[in-house]
């Protein structure tokens, strides 16, 4: 099993989806319509084990926070899953199972 350190770059996060990882989606602000997008503020977890990481962009280590339920859902297809679901209220949060057989169908 792999040491984590608090945060993971995208890279880390797929690599570590092979290995058994848990991805959680966590809403840090309540979802809301505005014109035809749903807004909110959303970042990305991995468990692996008892360790916990958070998603950052490498640039500067800042949290990689997703805005818009589009480009979240659009980030979990990237990771291989076949369904997304969304926290819409600050606070709640879900757990993404990556399916391994999505790959090979792919």
């Amino acid at each position: 099993m792999r040491n984590l350190t608090p945060v993971i770059l995208q890279a880390g996060l797929k690599e570590a989806l092979t290995e058994g990882g848990i991805v959680e989606a966590h809403c840090v602000e309540d979802a809301k319509k505005v014109g035809n997008i749903w807004q909110g503020n959303w970042r990305i977890y991995l468990r692996l084990g008892d360790q916990t990481a958070l998603l950052v962009i490498a640039r500067g280590l800042e949290p990689r926070e997703f805005k818009t339920i589009t480009g979240l859902v659009s980030f979990g297809v990237e990771l291989g899953l076949t369904t997304v679901p969304v926290p819409l209220r600050g606070g709640d949060k879900v757990t993404w199972n990556h399916d391994p057989e999505a790959d090979s169908r792919s």
